[in-house]
């Protein structure tokens, strides 16, 4: 392979002026040598001398899974590869159909292959379960470590994905809902993880006060974490234990804006929301429900509680946030209480 030797301090600059004349060759990874790099071109480049170099040869770059799959599965197994997965910083986690179990290393290490910026990948062992709605996980490849670092709207989120609920997939509501919010208010956020409604409101807004409410203490300690590592103290207080306490406990008509982003069973909290809820606040309710009349258990839902109450709730907007699985989907339905 044709290449040339440049001076460590001179490498970068180098490097690329051959890019903008097309003479370096990309087919070939750069070789490091105590007394400077090779670099693999095509041609004679300014008074250099071209060398014989044998350097390793780049792995081809694709694009998606199911070109890195090509030619290692069979047709028919490409066709059961799950396409959707989540990446979490730079962890991710997918679903591997049980007739791909045998596969499932080479499936991993193909997706670290598309997405360079991945670390480790695991694979989902079940639903989400249990009071915390957390999930098993089994380690397939890269980096044995479930704790990642995730970044969204001018944000960081530290988080064990195998102890705490995290979805990026909420990240469009998390900068909707914060692009609503108005100075002065204060703002209930239940079910809040490990903060990411509470930091991106307050990123977008810091002119408020937000108690947030979390009832997992590995999701309440990187709650804590996060507050710190976005500096938000003077606006987040993070609070541990359960919505049904601490809300007649201490925010009894106080909220001007309440966040329901439980993944399954906000329903069972709405008599919450109402008692903490001030004349004209906002409530940003969230439910998994039919793909095919998405919002009619929600409002009746609503509806009924108000009533239970002595309050009137006035739908204010509702949408579909994401497919959540076949018929079904994630909904968002935002109420004003009167």
């Amino acid at each position: 392979m044709k290449c040339i030797l440049v001076r460590r301090r001179e490498a970068e600059s180098i490097r690329k002026e051959l890019i903008s004349l097309n003479l370096l060759d990309n087919r070939y990874v750069p070789q490091a040598e105590p007394d400077g790099i090779y670099f693999p071109v095509k041609g004679k480049f300014k008074s250099f001398k071209l060398v014989e170099i044998e350097l390793e040869k780049r792995t081809p770059r694709v694009f998606s899974l199911e070109e890195s799959l090509k030619g290692k599965l069979a047709a028919e197994e490409l066709e059961l590869v799950v396409r959707s997965f989540d990446i979490i910083g730079d962890i991710a986690i997918l679903e591997i159909p049980k007739k791909l179990e045998k596969k499932e290393r080479l499936i991993a290490e193909s997706l670290m292959n598309v997405h360079r910026n991945v670390k480790s990948v695991f694979k989902k062992l079940g639903p989400m379960e249990g009071v915390y709605r957390t999930r098993k996980l089994k380690f397939l490849a890269g980096e044995r470590r479930t704790v990642t670092e995730y970044r969204e709207n001018n944000c960081r989120f530290r988080l064990d994905v195998s102890k705490v609920y995290f979805t990026p997939r909420l990240s469009f509501e998390r900068r909707r809902i914060a692009e609503q919010v108005k100075p002065g208010e204060h703002i209930l956020a239940l079910f809040a993880g490990v903060g990411p409604f509470p930091i991106v409101i307050a990123k977008v807004q810091p002119h408020v006060k937000i108690h947030a409410v979390e009832l997992n203490p590995d999701a309440f300690k990187y709650m804590q974490e996060n507050t710190r590592l976005n500096r938000m103290q003077e606006i987040i207080t993070p609070l541990l234990g359960d919505v049904k306490e601490i809300v007649p406990a201490k925010f009894v008509n106080s909220a001007d804006r309440i966040l329901m982003p439980l993944p399954k069973g906000a329903e069972k909290f709405l008599g919450e929301a109402f008692l903490a809820a001030k004349k004209n606040c906002i409530v940003h309710f969230y439910q998994f429900a039919s793909e095919q009349n998405p919002f009619e258990e929600a409002e009746k839902l609503v509806a009924n509680e108000a009533m239970i109450s002595g309050r009137k709730a006035e739908v204010t907007g509702k949408r579909v946030v994401r497919p959540f699985a076949p018929t079904v989907v994630q909904i968002v339905m935002d109420f004003r209480v009167k």
